[in-house]
């Protein structure tokens, strides 16, 4: 049933972190919205299911006051946060010429200096790292990639093989597909240090989930028809709207679009006239990330462990998530599933064969989680550039094109990739999207709805 009368000023696509900050910031400024989500639920690539009593976070997780628009989200709600992983008693190892080799708190010390060696170029290639500037680049680093990177690095093999599974974390692919530009800008973002920038990536979680603060931000867009199970097939604008056209038949006619798809999925629609030639070729290529993350319960009080491993092993980080004498449950990350010998998440045996190298004798009991890179909708995790996307990709992913406007986590200026980076894109995309309205002489904004806005 195609929408009559005057509609909505804004159409969004994509009900993810960005297109739900977008949705609320177009309601402050008084702005009608639909909002299209595919998915049965708000949060795009971030996820909480419940499951033997936890919230578990399927996708993204992690936040950190470090991550400025997130934490401010936080505040502005109220939303409770914990420490994660929980550090008292917290055993720390890397597997190493394939043992594993524990780790005392010098030995800690000494890798993250391997860590500062191995990010210094960040010093000088991200000095403003929140202003979406980089460069000179003389070296050519963005062209290099993190293994590339890693064959520069002159530290004892086990400090070596900790920086490797660090790499491997944040790369969430293949590192010879993945930027090391990648690790530079998360350093230079945390401070230029370190032990800051292992804090803003797993320190901080929100203890009842991603779905309370993607629900609270969505609760105060008052002005935006949010519309779930409602895919896209096809995009249209012409010289005074844009008309969306879902699966189902149905059609929205707005005066302007915001398009917060991940980059990915870009060429999951048909849009005319066509997107750019370098958005469509970025979504053909893909950014890199493309691991596997999983919640795996096993027999016995395992404590608290965090055990990293290098690119050869299947996992390459396993974290105790809760522990107690009736069973563990760990997180498991892997930055290249064909390397795991599971066949699905129900291949207990497999994860259990996975898992021996870092924790040699675990029974794995189950596990739970979700095939984000086979996942329609995403067609992979968060986005990590491979070499040479930064220049090539980045400014054109949030150009305008048209009516159309684009916003997400993977064309951030700062925290690309994150949470943070997802909203903050939807704080410019709305930003954006009311200027060019205000600029066009478009129809005023409505003074009740205006009101309505701000006293909701």
């Amino acid at each position: 049933m195609a929408t009559t009368g005057s509609g909505p000023e804004i159409v969004i696509v994509g009900g993810g972190f960005a297109g739900v900050t977008a949705a609320r910031e177009l309601t402050m400024r008084g702005r009608s919205s639909v909002l299209l989500e595919a998915r049965d639920r708000l949060g795009g690539r971030t996820y909480t299911a419940d499951h033997d009593g936890h919230a578990m976070e399927l996708g993204g997780t992690w936040v950190h006051p470090l991550q400025p628009n997130v934490w401010a989200e936080i505040n502005r709600y109220g939303v409770e946060t914990e420490t994660f992983p929980v550090l008292e008693g917290l055993r720390q190892a890397v597997v190493s010429d394939g043992h594993v080799v524990d780790l005392s708190d010098d030995d800690v010390a000494r890798a993250l200096d391997a860590l500062d060696q191995f990010c210094a170029p960040g010093t000088s290639l991200f000095a403003e790292p929140y202003s979406g500037e980089w460069g000179p680049d003389p070296q050519g680093l963005g062209d290099r990639s993190l293994r590339e990177h890693l064959e520069t690095l002159q530290v004892a093999p086990e400090l070596r093989d900790w920086v490797e599974g660090m790499c491997s974390l944040l790369a969430f692919g293949p590192l010879d597909q993945s930027a090391a530009t990648e690790w530079f800008r998360t350093y230079a973002l945390s401070g230029w240090s370190a032990a800051q920038a292992l804090a803003a990536l797993s320190a901080t979680k929100l203890v009842k989930g991603t779905r309370e603060l993607v629900d609270s931000i969505a609760a105060q867009a008052t002005l935006t028809d949010i519309r779930l199970n409602s895919p896209v097939r096809r995009v249209v604008q012409n010289g005074h709207q844009v008309r969306v056209e879902l699966t189902n038949g149905d059609t929205v006619d707005a005066r302007t679009a915001l398009i917060t798809l991940p980059m990915n999925v870009l060429n999951s629609v048909e849009f005319e006239p066509p997107l750019s030639e370098t958005k469509r070729a970025a979504s053909t290529e893909r950014h890199a990330g493309a691991g596997m993350k999983c919640y795996v319960r096993v027999k016995g009080d395992i404590g608290n462990v965090s055990v990293l491993a290098p690119e050869a092993q299947a996992v390459n980080w396993a974290v105790t998530y809760d522990h107690d004498a009736n069973g563990s449950w760990l997180i498991a990350f892997a930055a290249n599933p064909k390397q795991l010998p599971m066949s699905s998440f129900d291949d207990v045996d497999g994860m259990q064969a996975a898992l021996q190298p870092l924790l040699p004798g675990v029974e794995v009991d189950s596990i739970i989680g979700w095939d984000w890179s086979n996942d329609p909708l995403a067609l992979g995790t968060w986005c990590i550039y491979r070499p040479g996307q930064l220049a090539q990709v980045l400014p054109d992913l949030r150009s305008t094109e048209g009516r159309l406007f684009f916003a997400g986590a993977d064309s951030a200026t700062a925290w690309r990739s994150f949470i943070d980076g997802a909203i903050e894109s939807g704080y410019r995309g709305a930003r954006d999207i009311d200027d060019y309205l205000s600029a066009g002489g478009q129809q005023a904004r409505s003074t009740a709805g205006l009101a309505q806005a701000v006293g909701d």
